[in-house]
């Protein structure tokens, strides 16, 4: 007598170190008996990762209450459940049918990052799906792509029957309507048909794909009753976004220049979502999400709303600018008070002036002395080596900061003798559609170099020093500006190992090395590759609404040691973004 799935699945969990990874059932979780087609929407990392990203959450609320389809949820297996999948021959299954992936109509996967690109591959390998589009018949699903790496599809377009550039809101709906209408279609026919929305590239076509842009942030787009995680997610708490967009205009930031213009969700929708999100999901921490939630023009009194609203409810206000005027907002609302982030990015004024990254050395003074006097005693400090245009001086201000940091806090905590200073030093990496785009990567000889120097200079018995491993970076750099043949180097690595390559033991140089060699190169050289300024980029047919003028132009305004300010207070610089029905929308009191 056969075994079946499910009985299969269960025999599974009892071999694994997380079943409640694989289990389903959670509370918010969605179950349809009639549904016109089934979604699967997958990110490709492990449940208590994928779980908490808010696109698979706006997603999978979206389809599930606008639309006759059913979306349910796959993540990436760890290797110990992958190892017992294949053993056993249990396909990659949805966590609300416990029904394998290759049988859905259609299936969703997160392009977030380069470093989640292996475990793409291995969603689709588990499920029993070719790898390649073009190896795909009827009776495999459709799988498409979407997300803020998709800015640059070519390294994964190979992977892929179509991607969707920008606001999946915008172009979802349309996607179902088009395959609930044309299901009995031959399956290159429907493809053919979505291929005609705004906002879809497919993989070797000759035509511009411009993103799709979400003109304005409404209640009906909140998840306001999302999936609670059974088990311990990296961000246990509600997550409302209250704002997309920052037009603070970071050289380096890649979110910056996608997601522009600046939407607010207005101010009463922003207290009315809560609400219903910490009734939903019985939370007593809210975040309030953004890019700079700080720069939400009706914080203040959003959060004076929360706190009369429910006054025993913690905020977090993640992605908080270095400025002494946020801690004001801090003390609006009860806020956990263990540790608080900063981000300075570069230690000299020279060159947070030529990433434009407007702080100064006073600010950050003063942000730590608010900081500490409001009883924070432990402060994260974010900083980047490799930017364009540094050098020795730059990282010895690294060190003058983080040292500065350790002085105020033992003249300004509340307990001095519990201050603790810890930095964290990635290395920079160009991503297209940026200032920097043009810029190559630091070899890792420069890389080991500067960290080496780091590691010599700060002081370690006043200071936690962290640093990211070069290996990691530099496929992150070679990936992300790659072209169609990167895909090759991909698959190879993939095909060599490389799995869960952003997790600090599972990266596999090797691996990555032999992909690379498969493409006739490194991932060094290819990190390093610059392009000419003149020359055709390999995302020129992905048109992300800023024109590629203006990003040359902060370009040269970096080289220069220009900065360009915040086109919310003094202006426009016609960057492009803005026209027709999408414009900064913002709610001032």
């Amino acid at each position: 007598m056969a075994i079946s799935l499910s009985d299969k699945i269960e025999s599974m969990l009892e071999q694994v170190e997380k079943p409640a990874r694989y289990i389903g059932g959670e509370v918010g979780s969605t179950d349809k008996a009639n549904y016109s087609c089934r979604i699967v929407l997958s990110y490709p990392d492990v449940y208590e990762i994928g779980t908490a990203n808010q696109a698979v959450q706006v997603l999978y609320s979206l389809i599930n209450n606008d639309t006759e389809a059913w979306a349910q949820r796959a993540f990436c297996p760890w290797t110990d459940a992958a190892a017992v999948m294949r053993k056993m021959k249990i396909p990659l299954f949805s966590l609300e049918s416990w029904q394998p992936v290759r049988d859905a109509d259609l299936w969703g996967i997160t392009m977030q990052f380069e470093l989640t690109y292996t475990n793409i591959l291995e969603l689709l390998d588990l499920a029993g799906v070719p790898i390649r589009s073009r190896d795909r018949t009827g009776a495999d699903p459709i799988v498409f792509a979407g997300g803020p790496a998709a800015s640059n599809p070519h390294p994964m377009g190979p992977f892929f029957d179509f991607i969707i550039i920008g606001d999946g809101e915008r172009v979802i709906p349309r996607v179902v309507r088009i395959y609930e209408e044309s299901k009995n279609l031959p399956r290159e026919e429907i493809i053919g048909r979505i291929a005609q929305l705004d906002g879809i590239f497919t993989p070797g076509s000759a035509r511009t794909t411009t993103r799709a842009v979400v003109p304005e942030l409404s209640l009906a787009d909140a998840p306001v009753q999302p999936v609670v995680p059974v088990m311990h997610a990296v961000h246990d708490r509600a997550v409302l976004e209250i704002m997309r967009g920052c037009t603070r205009g970071c050289r380096f930031c890649l979110a910056g220049f996608w997601y522009r213009p600046v939407r607010e969700r207005p101010p009463d929708e922003v207290s009315r979502a809560t609400a219903c999100l910490l009734e939903a999901t019985g939370y007593e921490e809210a975040s309030l999400s953004s890019l700079s939630t700080a720069d939400y023009s009706n914080i203040a009194s959003v959060l004076r709303t929360l706190a009369e609203q429910d006054p025993g409810v913690t905020i977090s206000l993640p992605s908080l600018r270095v400025d002494a005027a946020v801690f004001k907002l801090l003390q609006l609302v009860p806020v956990r008070k263990g540790s608080i982030t900063f981000a300075p990015e570069a230690g000299s004024q020279r060159l947070r002036d030529v990433i434009n990254k407007q702080v100064t050395d006073d600010d950050i003074e003063s942000a730590l002395t608010e900081a500490f006097r409001l009883g924070y005693g432990t402060i994260k400090l974010y900083f980047m080596i490799g930017l364009p245009g540094e050098t020795e001086a730059d990282l010895e201000a690294i060190v003058d900061v983080a040292v500065a940091a350790r002085s105020i806090g033992r003249r300004d905590a509340l307990s001095p003798g519990r201050v603790q200073i810890n930095a964290s030093v990635s290395n920079f990496v160009p991503k297209p559609h940026t200032p920097f785009q043009w810029e190559g990567m630091n070899s890792r000889a420069e890389l080991e170099r500067k960290q080496k120097f780091l590691r010599d200079n700060m002081p370690r018995k006043q200071i936690r020093l962290s640093m990211h491993d070069i290996g990691p970076s530099l496929v992150e750099g070679a990936v992300a500006r790659g072209g169609d043949q990167t895909a090759g180097a991909i698959e190879a690595a993939w095909r060599a190992g490389a799995r869960f390559d952003a997790w600090t033991e599972m990266f596999d140089p090797e691996a990555w090395e032999q992909g690379f060699a498969v493409i006739s190169s490194t991932m060094e050289a290819e990190a390093m590759r610059s392009f000419d300024e003149k020359e055709a980029l390999p995302w020129d047919d992905i048109d992300s609404r800023v024109d590629k003028k203006f990003l040359l132009e902060e370009k040269k305004k970096a080289e220069r040691g220009e900065v360009t300010t915040d086109c919310r207070w003094t202006g426009c610089y016609s960057c492009g973004v803005c026209e027709g029905d999408i414009e900064m929308r913002m709610f001032n009191v």
